[in-house]
């Protein structure tokens, strides 16, 4: 009888056993992340078992908020889907009345998902109808993995002499990047915003980011200058240089987690970007979150800003260019009132700055024109053989351009155009530019009326620039199109119209999408 109670026992105990062996239960706290597209939710804990995925989030607004959730909303794995079933503190579509966010500005909610299979390393959370997005959420470890090339992290010896010169100067600033761990179906706003001390407002330049990761941006810059760098709302400043270039190694993962308010803390001083180039020190300590360096740099920048002499010539050219920079930035354009008067700027440096940034606001005039309304562009008659294309494309450095071989009399020409009225619609938000080129027999009054239906740029050419460019690329006949990358170079020709949907992939393409 003992012996059979003690199999009971040992069979009981065998079974809870292996019944505890099979059933599972992970706790993931505070995962990490690659990047996401709102700040308005972030996940605190996910807990893992064979009946749910239970994912503990907070919810950030403006006190008095409505909590609501879409029961859209879903977890995305390489395994498939999780759907969301249940939640508590906030309302699913709003069916059930919704909390509120209180005083404290964020709200713990608790959101109820089927469960994610075995063996899942990583999901994305996903809830479509607000557009929130959190890219690569961890489930096996802290940190996302990206690969950092290895001279990047090698121990290099100490240099001196790396800080710029606090001095006037006009050049252009270049920074090649690249964003490790993104991947192309990640959403990646990224702006760079400085203030050039000589205009009155900030300078913010979206940046595109193409599908290997790889950016580029250059500015016009009068002196060394800080700049922010925003990435999905995460944050870094960097010290850009006249005339001078690095390039930038951005951790995604770590950038976009150093912005979040459940993870900031610890990577607030972790190095988020290895800078290889221009003002490296100075970069390399502004990412791992100290600023000694720069705080050398500004100390010599305000010794010399405060020398009597050439602090007074900055402050008097800066006051006679105020009007004139503020007209620039409201209209665009530079009265010839305008030039005269920046004649009698002290500093040439300021002055030859002003010129070069007007020239960049006409062309962003010219270009938000020419979405809404037919611009008419003049090219010097003057300008003849391998000038005429860099003429015309030198404008729109760092914009897809798309150039339209056509006629008055061409039926085909006009087809082609209405045809692409969809697409242009289609990439309005994008960086690129429409240029129609017509020659001489096109008659002049015929042109300007045909114009009338035309968004874009338009040239008419003289019959020598007309025969020069169809003669070096090939143009036997119009319509035609020539793609221009944005770097300047050319990506692709066609004599004939290929259709829309090949030239709308030319064109992202032409842009790094």
């Amino acid at each position: 009888m003992i012996k059979y109670i003690y199999g009971i026992c040992l069979f009981c105990l065998l079974s809870s056993t292996l019944q505890a062996q099979t059933s599972r239960k992970k706790v993931v706290e505070y995962p990490g992340f690659v990047t996401a597209s709102t700040g308005e939710i972030e996940i605190k804990k996910i807990i893992l078992t064979d009946e749910q995925t239970q994912v503990d989030a907070v919810m950030y607004g403006s006190p008095g908020t409505p909590a609501v959730i879409s029961s859209k909303t879903y977890l995305k794995t390489e395994k498939g889907t999780a759907i969301l079933r249940e939640a508590a503190s906030v309302s699913i579509d709003g069916t059930t009345p919704p909390e509120l966010i209180p005083e404290c500005g964020y709200l713990n909610v608790i959101l109820s998902f089927s469960p994610v299979p075995s063996g899942v390393h990583e999901l994305d959370f996903v809830e479509p109808e607000a557009g929130w997005m959190i890219w690569d959420v961890q489930l096996s470890r802290e940190e996302p993995y990206v690969y950092v090339p290895a001279f990047l992290t090698a121990d290099k010896p100490k240099r001196t002499g790396e800080l710029p010169e606090p001095v006037f100067g006009t050049g252009r600033a270049i920074v090649n990047g690249y964003m490790l761990g993104y991947e192309p179906d990640m959403e990646l706003s990224v702006e760079i915003e400085y203030n050039d001390g000589i205009f009155p407002s900030l300078w913010k330049e979206k940046v595109n980011v193409r599908q290997d990761g790889s950016f580029h941006f250059e500015a016009d810059l009068i002196q060394p200058t800080l700049a922010v760098m925003r990435v999905n709302g995460a944050e870094q400043r960097m010290l850009l240089v006249p005339d001078d270039e690095f390039t930038m190694y951005v951790s995604l993962p770590r950038l976009c987690m150093s912005a979040s308010h459940l993870l900031k803390e610890v990577y607030a001083k972790t190095q988020k970007i290895w800078f290889d180039g221009a003002a490296e020190l100075v970069n390399t300590e502004l990412a791992r979150g100290v600023s000694r360096a720069l705080k050398s740099y500004q100390a010599v920048e305000s010794k010399l800003m405060h020398n009597d002499m050439m602090a007074g010539k900055i402050q008097s050219d800066i006051k006679l260019a105020g009007p004139i920079c503020e007209r620039l930035l409201a209209s665009g354009q530079l009265l010839p009132s305008d030039k005269k008067k920046l004649e009698e700027l002290e500093i040439e440096e300021i002055r030859n700055y002003i010129l070069r940034k007007g020239n960049v606001l006409h062309t962003r005039a010219e270009q938000r024109a020419s979405m809404e309304e037919a611009v008419v562009a003049l090219l010097d008659g003057k300008v003849s053989g391998s000038d005429i294309l860099p003429s015309i494309i030198s404008s729109y450095k760092g914009h897809a351009v798309l150039i339209d071989f056509w006629a008055t009399w061409c039926g085909p020409c006009k087809k082609s155009m209405k045809a692409m009225m969809p697409l242009k619609k289609k990439l309005a938000d994008k960086e690129v530019v429409y240029v129609y080129l017509t020659g001489q027999s096109s008659p002049e009054n015929r042109w300007k009326t045909d114009l009338a239906d035309m968004t874009g740029v338009h040239y008419r050419l003289t019959d020598e620039q007309w025969k020069y460019l169809c003669s070096t690329y090939g143009i036997t006949g119009v319509p035609a199109y020539l793609v221009i990358s944005h770097d300047g170079k050319l990506q692709r020709r066609y004599v004939g119209f290929p259709g829309a949907d090949e030239l709308e992939k030319e064109l992202l393409r032409a842009i790094g999408e």
